[in-house]
């Protein structure tokens, strides 16, 4: 059971991923006038969210049940 919620989490994730990108690719490109999204924030985001994965497989590879 532990296996499948680890999946479910990562399918998860991946499908935020895939989200994330595309709003970040579409505001970029569309550069609206009052937008406040720069390349810091772009690569602050992003690097989060890979933190945040990296750690979920660290801990998948430590606890397997």
């Amino acid at each position: 059971m532990t296996v499948d919620f680890f999946y479910a989490l990562l399918i998860g994730w991946g499908i935020l991923l895939i989200f994330w990108i595309t709003i970040l690719v579409f505001i970029s490109i569309r550069k609206p006038p009052k937008s406040k999204l720069t390349k810091r924030i772009v690569i602050y985001s992003t690097s989060i969210f890979f933190i945040i994965l990296f750690i979920f497989l660290i801990l998948n590879s430590r606890f397997v049940f």
